[in-house]
């Protein structure tokens, strides 16, 4: 659902192009619908969203195109994430199916449902204001803008809004608390760790930023961070991946093993359970600068020189270790 066309002014995107730099993706109008529709974007349960064709033609807005990048605004009218549209079809609305509801991630459980809340938005005041319509009508002819999209990136100054499942010691969901109380209070929540090769088997190791909010300006052998409310280990093993190095098109990590992180020491206080993955990247890399302060593929050996001279962050540490006794050189 949104407010008009999802994005405004559409410009190629580049690797590395900031995101300040970036055309709007606006869902809904600033207000509670919007901040429920951007946590469902963050959390991975919105993939797809759905316009009127008409509305385009009277901005005189051209339509999205697969692989334009754009950037999810809030209701504050700040950057939330990063989306790449991946797919666009101009359908009937009476063609819209079950599947592609779900993909809206709305929380309707048929596409009657589905239509009544988007046709209560379509002739609210709001969108009659913005378009300075008094009024149309829709039927299973109306022509509808359905986009698909994926997170590429999502913004760090909303890192601590972020929604994470809470698990207990089987890792089964208790509860869902923002990623920030639930650092602050040490509750447990899930990770993906991804050891990213080059294709010389180079391993990619960087420092993290010091706006991190956890670990801040340490250094790491892993790439990936916790798993959103809802969102699979698979999917978000992948999702931070290319965030964090910068690419697109990397392939599905694989997963190697889980295990339960309980820091002691100056880790004191945080726990997650976290899966292990492994990937190889034959792209060349441009990592986020909201996330990466340095960043490069070291050898086998160069990795263990450092490991005694550098701060690394003591879960990533652990995750090494373990790889390394399942693993042995």
């Amino acid at each position: 659902m949104t407010g008009g066309p999802g994005t405004a002014g559409s410009r190629p995107y580049s690797v590395g192009m900031r995101h300040e730099d970036l055309p709007r993706f606006e869902l809904a109008f600033p207000g509670p619908l919007r901040d429920r529709l951007v946590a469902a974007v963050l959390s991975g349960a919105k993939t797809a969203t759905t316009g009127l064709w008409s509305d385009y033609d009277r901005l005189g807005e051209p339509l999205p195109v697969a692989g334009e990048r754009s950037v999810v605004i809030d209701s504050a009218g700040r950057p939330a994430a990063v989306v790449e549209t991946t797919d666009v079809r101009v359908l009937p609305l009476g063609d819209v199916d079950l599947a592609y509801v779900r993909e809206e991630g709305e929380g309707h459980g048929s596409v009657p449902e589905w239509r009544a809340a988007h046709e209560r938005f379509w002739h609210g005041a709001e969108m009659r204001a913005a378009l300075g319509d008094p009024g149309f009508t829709v039927d299973d002819r109306t022509p509808v803008v359905a986009q698909r999209f994926r997170v590429v990136t999502r913004i760090a100054a909303r890192a601590a809004e972020e929604l994470l499942d809470i698990v207990d010691e089987n890792d089964q969901v208790v509860g869902r608390l923002p990623r920030g109380e639930a650092t602050a209070r040490g509750l447990r929540h899930r990770c993906a760790f991804v050891f990213v090769r080059d294709g010389e088997g180079r391993i990619f190791v960087h420092r993290r930023t010091p706006g991190k909010l956890v670990f801040p300006s340490m250094y790491d052998m892993f790439v990936g961070g916790v798993v959103g409310a809802g969102e699979s280990y698979d999917d978000a093993a992948l999702r931070e991946a290319e965030e964090e190095l910068g690419v697109s098109g990397l392939p599905r990590p694989a997963p190697l093993f889980s295990f339960l992180y309980e820091g002691s020491g100056a880790a004191a206080g945080h726990t997650w359970w976290s899966r292990v993955y492994e990937v190889r990247c034959d792209l060349p890399v441009s990592p986020q600068a909201e996330e990466v302060a340095w960043h490069a593929f070291l050898t086998e050996e160069e990795l263990e020189r450092r490991l005694p001279q550098w701060e690394w962050v003591p879960d990533g540490l652990e995750a090494y270790r373990r790889l390394r006794a399942e693993r042995p050189r």
